[in-house]
């Protein structure tokens, strides 16, 4: 099941049986929108005529997550040969905004002189990584977060969740579907410990906390997100009370989402 945006679904639903998908798009929007759900179930539909996830391989699909300029030689190889199962032969690239430049080049080459019957798909969350000729060649889609009665409804009937906790999670997902299935299936409780111990904490200590926190969680990000995520979460039950705190975390982390700064710099910032 595709949650939100079910335009989207619509529309390159009449593209692909028409025949008028482009040779490449960027799906750009916030992380856990449903952007690489929705391309895998595009290219589910292209091989097998159902748009969802697929439930096996799709021989015609090639998912690409690393960005070197070796991802690039494995795309070529791989577009470059003749579809047998599908009308057309895919590459979806998740976090394309981590593409070194010369991998975006490389990629720019493929796209002025696309393979017949080939589709590119660039996953990122912000447009401002790519370069403005990829930008220019490839059509832009943008995924939007969901609405919170369709979240939340999809989580009581889908997930047997009750009113309350599902309209908990949903406050926390920000209207993204992927991170409210997260935090239905997988246990958070470390996540919740590490929050109540940071608002414990005062002044110095609270830097000394995010700093010691980021050399433990270096090598997994995500769990940093999840950190920021919940804190905020809790911080805006008191939004009054918050209100400082809130905005210095948000200001930090829009630098770092948008601009190539210190990481652990910016976070030990935060101040009260």
């Amino acid at each position: 099941m595709f949650l939100g945006n079910s335009h989207l679904l619509k529309d390159f639903k009449k593209l692909a049986e028409a025949g008028k998908l482009s040779h490449g798009y960027i799906f750009f929007g916030e992380n856990q929108v449903g952007k690489f759900t929705f391309s895998m179930s595009l290219a589910n539909f292209l091989e097998n005529k159902v748009f969802e996830i697929p439930k096996t391989a799709v021989s015609e699909c090639l998912v690409i997550k690393d960005n070197g300029i070796d991802t690039v030689k494995e795309i070529k190889n791989f577009l470059w040969q003749k579809p047998v199962n599908s009308v057309k032969r895919m590459v979806i690239i998740d976090r394309a905004e981590m593409l070194t430049t010369e991998a975006q080049n490389a990629i720019l080459k493929i796209t002025e002189e696309p393979p017949e019957n080939s589709l590119i798909v660039l996953i990122v969350n912000n447009l401002d990584n790519i370069l403005p000729p990829i930008l220019s060649r490839l059509q832009k889609v943008y995924f939007s977060a969901i609405s919170k009665n369709e979240l939340t409804e999809f989580l009581i009937k889908e997930k047997g969740l009750k009113k309350d906790r599902a309209e908990e999670i949903v406050a926390m997902a920000s209207g993204r579907p992927g991170r409210a299935i997260d935090l239905t299936e997988k246990d958070y409780s470390e996540i919740e410990l590490l929050v109540k111990n940071y608002l414990q904490l005062s002044g110095y200590a609270k830097s000394q906390f995010i700093k010691n926190f980021i050399e433990d969680q270096k090598e997994k990000p995500e769990i940093l997100d999840q950190f920021f995520e919940l804190l905020i979460y809790k911080l805006r039950k008191d939004p009054v009370k918050n209100n400082r705190l809130i905005k210095s975390i948000l200001s930090r982390l829009f630098l770092i989402k948008s601009y190539n700064v210190n990481k652990r710099l910016q976070l030990e910032a935060i101040t009260n």
